[in-house]
């Protein structure tokens, strides 16, 4: 099935093009296009905008995709003095997640391709040259610095990002303890009083002497529906108290958290659809996948995506991490399947750039009774 083309990343938005507003400069620049040389270098700046768009989807190919930014940024600062495009790889290695040994291989990469740039200031006219050597000074040194500025915003925007998602999970968790003190309310008055009620009638009927065979009977059925009236209290709290996916994102984030790995989440408003044992059985297996991340992933990063369609809730966990390889089937994933199964949904995963556990509940799925 081919994939819905998308022109930027859903997460980042259109922002990310608006950086490209740069590229006029060299575009104005070398127009009039009145030779062939200015026709290929414009060539070459088209192919490092599909290039940088590539790039923002950090996929499969970003290695290659980085490196071929890095060719055409030398290549125009080579032949045109514009090391300013540099700035465009620079900025993208400090933005997009990744280890920090990867990190460090790509910045390294980058002072390797800088390393000709100063060299090549001899190819250039003499009145170039000189008009250059400041401003490729400047630029060198703040291409230099952007990666890790870059890197700094990006996680400060993370753990704000963070904040917030606790913010609105601790604001549903407060909505729902709420719901936990009605229940118990319910249950220390009306519950007490179904029960007095019952041990009164019930002694009524034994005391009782005129037509007194009618009587207990009538007593006997008060006592009964009193009992079954007790018993619905009960089963009214006991449904109150299944764990809820916004309690279990909250013990997700803070295990993550201690395990040095950064938890980022889209679509959790969605879970208040969900019936309550639907959530607790997705609570489940959210906490096991995210076991598994903490246990055998060794991953920087694990991100949590709630989507909904005609049919199904689809949970996604990912990481990106090393993977589990052969131990599959030993770590959880058996119980996981045989839980989601319960609910009538689907489990599948994948072990490219790290482990993705998906999972399905149906929409449809209502919330079924609950009998002692």
């Amino acid at each position: 099935m081919i994939g819905k083309f998308r022109l930027y990343p859903k997460e980042d938005g259109f922002v990310s093009f608006i950086w490209l507003i740069f590229i006029l400069i060299p575009i104005i620049a070398m127009f009039p296009y009145d030779n062939i040389d200015k026709k290929l270098a414009l060539a070459t700046l088209g192919i490092f905008v599909v290039t940088y768009r590539n790039c923002l989807f950090n996929g499969k190919w970003f290695p290659f995709w980085m490196a071929l930014m890095y060719g055409i940024s030398l290549f125009y600062t080579m032949y045109f003095g514009y090391i300013y495009l540099f700035i465009y790889p620079a900025w993208m290695i400090g933005f997009i997640p990744m280890k920090k040994h990867v990190f460090k291989y790509y910045y390294i990469a980058l002072l390797c391709t800088l390393t000709p740039v100063p060299f090549s200031l001899s190819q250039l006219p003499e009145y170039v040259t000189q008009d250059l050597k400041i401003t490729i000074f400047v630029y060198g040194f703040f291409i230099c610095a952007a990666p890790f500025a870059g890197r700094s915003i990006r996680k400060q925007a993370e753990l704000r990002k963070q904040m917030y998602q606790s913010t609105q999970r601790m604001e549903y968790v407060i909505k729902q303890e709420e719901r936990y003190r009605i229940a118990r309310d319910l249950h220390d008055t009306l519950g007490q009083s179904l029960s007095i009620m019952t041990i009164k009638t019930e002694l009524a009927g034994k005391l009782l002497d005129k037509d007194s065979e009618r009587a207990k009977k009538e007593i006997a059925e008060v006592a009964e529906t009193s009992r079954g009236t007790l018993q619905t209290v009960r089963e009214i709290v006991s449904s109150m108290r299944h764990v809820l996916i916004a309690e279990e994102m909250i013990t997700i984030e803070k295990s993550l958290r201690a395990a040095k790995i950064i938890l980022s989440t889209e679509g959790e408003e969605l879970t208040s659809e969900l019936a309550t044992d639907l959530q607790n059985t997705v609570s489940y297996c959210l906490r096991e996948c995210v076991t598994n991340v903490i246990r055998h992933s060794r991953a920087s990063h694990c991100r949590i995506i709630i989507e909904k369609s005609d049919v199904d809730y689809i949970f996604t966990v990912a990481d990106d991490g090393k993977g589990m390889k052969d131990s599959i089937q030993g770590n959880g994933l058996t119980g996981l399947k045989e839980r989601i199964e319960s609910i009538c949904g689907k489990l599948e995963f994948t072990q490219k750039n790290g482990m993705k556990v998906i999972f399905t509940v149906p929409v449809d799925k209502k919330e079924e009774p609950i009998h002692d």
